[in-house]
């Protein structure tokens, strides 16, 4: 059984209205790879059970493997749509591996 991946993305929107259009771009993308959205939280409801808070949105996306999730970042669809993020906010991406079967 194959191990699931998730995408996950914490940053700060400074261009909420030029945001909108790298939003709107994401969805195809991700059915293509086999993702989809586990949470967007925008920051205000991000709770904080230990440490200071980042004042930071979090993205959980999961994907059906790890080289599902690279494929979504590394694809050329993708690498388009996120010139439109450009200076639009600041952002930290990962890509976990989760346990298989999960």
């Amino acid at each position: 059984m194959s191990a699931p991946a998730y995408l996950v993305v914490q940053g700060k929107v400074t261009d909420l209205e030029g945001f909108k259009a790298y939003n709107a771009a994401l969805p195809p993308i991700y059915k293509t790879f086999g993702g989809h959205y586990i949470t967007v939280t925008p920051a205000p409801k991000v709770e904080i059970a230990e440490g200071e808070a980042r004042n930071e949105s979090i993205l959980i996306a999961k994907f059906p493997s790890k080289e599902a999730a690279w494929g979504f970042w590394n694809s050329a669809e993708y690498q388009a749509a996120k010139k439109l993020r450009e200076g639009k906010g600041e952002f930290y991406v990962t890509v976990l591996e989760g346990f298989p079967g999960t």
